[in-house]
């Protein structure tokens, strides 16, 4: 990010528009809050259409914002300095921020995603803040919580009196931990990796489904290291009896896909694999849950086993974000210190995919370079 393209133009502590009633003083964690600790910063763009002034937006969005910490109470919260198993729900309020963009918006949309996107976010390293305490950077909710909490924002931004239904579930899901030697708290690391966004249209999409299917044959890899990748799922509808999805939280659990030699390094071998692992899932049982209790991690690649992490957010309309001036023409989120993690969404038309990957910078050059993945997918350099 090119720091002299921003400039501050002032910035806010927004507080709920309506105290925390003392009976929601106290948020516990639940054991998959106290272990996850990753942020990922996401952006919207949006065209100026209609009859709303620039200089009016902030105010706009500050009494949106205010009345949805109103709901999203723990949100506006810190996390309890003598036991971060807790958050206090004290209405302390979040940051927000007014700035001013020196340039055109078609201008950041020429350049390549991961340049164009992180002008936006608030420092030149979008993850700097995220272990800091404020639940609006440290993630205290899932990809269905955070689609949530930007749609509903959009929605009080558009009508300040519409009323919303979030709730949360604290640990009644996956009970917080009391063992120390098992919570053992995984956080990104501090390198930077590059992200960039490719999408799959819905034909090629269809295509690749197609050629999946009758697909049998073994990739040349040119070397084989053993792999996993951790699939995350979203649970809210396997649970007995299954939870809204106005339910707010890290409702989710995952399934490892492990590949041991080179001749499993199939497509079609690899979509199987997927399908049983999700079928699978146990409400209760979960295995990010079981994995990090036996001190394994999805999350970060070591020597002898390269370890993939995938989450989709495809079900969650974050492309339906609207403020009062339509549509984003792109979301975008910030690419940061996280290795071999890719992240699926729909795309703006909603018939598409779109996937963010983010791996170092050797391991990139050759993945966007790989014919069979441009076969189907085009990287997202400009609009």
């Amino acid at each position: 990010m090119v720091s002299s393209l921003v400039s501050l133009i002032s910035k806010k502590i927004i507080k709920p528009s309506i105290l925390t009633p003392p009976t929601k003083k106290s948020h516990k964690l639940s054991f998959v809050d106290q272990v996850m600790h990753m942020s990922i910063p996401m952006a919207f763009f949006y065209p100026k259409i209609g009859n709303y002034e620039p200089t009016h937006v902030p105010q706009i969005l500050e009494n949106s914002l205010s009345k949805l910490l109103s709901f999203y109470y723990p949100y506006a919260g810190r996390l309890n300095k003598d036991d971060a198993n807790y958050v206090d729900c004290n209405d302390m309020g979040v940051e927000l921020s007014h700035v001013h963009v020196h340039c055109p918006m078609s201008h950041i949309l020429r350049q390549p995603y991961t340049n164009s996107d992180h002008v936006v976010f608030p420092v030149e390293q979008p993850y700097a803040h995220m272990n800091e305490g404020n639940l609006a950077t440290t993630q205290v909710g899932d990809g269905c919580t955070t689609s949530n909490f930007f749609n509903d924002w959009g929605i009080l931004t558009r009508d300040i009196n519409a009323t919303l239904s979030p709730h949360f579930v604290g640990e009644s899901i996956y009970p917080q931990s009391t063992d120390s030697s098992a919570v053992t708290t995984f956080k990104s690391k501090e390198s930077t990796y590059l992200g960039k966004k490719f999408v799959f249209p819905v034909e090629k999409l269809n295509a690749l489904k197609a050629k999946i299917a009758l697909a049998r044959g073994v990739n040349d890899s040119g070397s084989f290291k053993p792999s996993s990748l951790f699939q995350v799922a979203n649970m809210r509808h396997r649970l007995n009896p299954p939870l809204s999805y106005d339910t707010c939280g890290n409702i989710l659990s995952g399934y490892f896909v492990e590949t041991n030699n080179e001749k499993d390094v199939n497509c079609s071998k690899m979509v199987g694999e997927m399908k049983k692992g999700k079928l699978n899932l146990h409400p209760k049982e979960s295995a990010l849950v079981k994995s990090i209790k036996k001190g394994k991690t999805p999350f970060y690649s070591n020597d002898e086993v390269d370890n993939y992490f995938c989450s989709s957010l495809i079900e969650f309309p974050l492309y339906k974000v609207d403020f009062g001036w339509g549509r984003p023409i792109r979301v975008g989120m910030g690419a940061g210190p996280f290795d071999k993690f890719f992240i699926l969404l729909d795309n703006q038309s909603g018939d598409g995919v779109e996937v963010i990957v983010m791996l170092d910078e050797q391991n990139m050059a050759i993945f966007e370079r790989d014919l069979e993945l441009l076969e189907f997918a085009s990287p997202i350099t400009n609009l």
